[in-house]
């Protein structure tokens, strides 16, 4: 009977050990979410496109003019298309126009091969929930839900 708990622990913490969160992991996941982030911010496509699979969906949830609520959804092309347009100076209202783009990136959790985030930029009053993957060895993120900080 001892010897099969012991097994039977052996294998838990075996288990733990395989799919802990490495520092190599958790740096990873921040440059994914830095290089989405700061790459929108800075009009850097090839930047984005670093930090996200081809396949990223990203959403949010608004409302109409009565008050009911919809959601609205972009893709990476999308995302891309954005960022293009940040080149030209059309984007979201600087709500702190002389804050530097510095945005925080919370790591939640990542187990094995996938991760959750959050980035939180305030310069322009939104923040990001990120779910991430290691796809073909490196962090991607794939799907996004986004709002914006209430304001003060």
């Amino acid at each position: 009977m001892k010897t099969r708990i012991l097994i039977l622990l052996a294998f838990t913490f075996y288990g733990l050990i395989l799919n802990a969160q490495t520092k190599e992991d958790s740096l990873a996941v921040e440059k994914a979410c830095r290089d989405y982030i700061e790459g929108w911010g800075t009009a850097d496509v090839e930047r984005v496109a670093n930090g996200v699979s081809p396949e990223l969906c990203k959403r949010t949830i608004g409302k109409d003019k009565d008050g009911l609520s919809y959601s609205s959804q972009m893709s990476a092309s999308l995302l891309k298309f954005v960022t293009e347009m940040n080149k030209d100076g059309i984007r979201v209202k600087d709500l702190k126009p002389d804050e530097k783009l510095n945005p925080e990136v919370i790591i939640y959790d990542i187990t094995g091969d996938f991760a959750n985030a959050k980035t939180v930029c305030t310069k322009y009053g939104f923040f990001d929930y990120c779910q991430l993957a290691k796809f073909e060895g490196e962090w991607k993120i794939f799907n996004v839900m986004y709002g914006f900080m209430p304001q003060e």
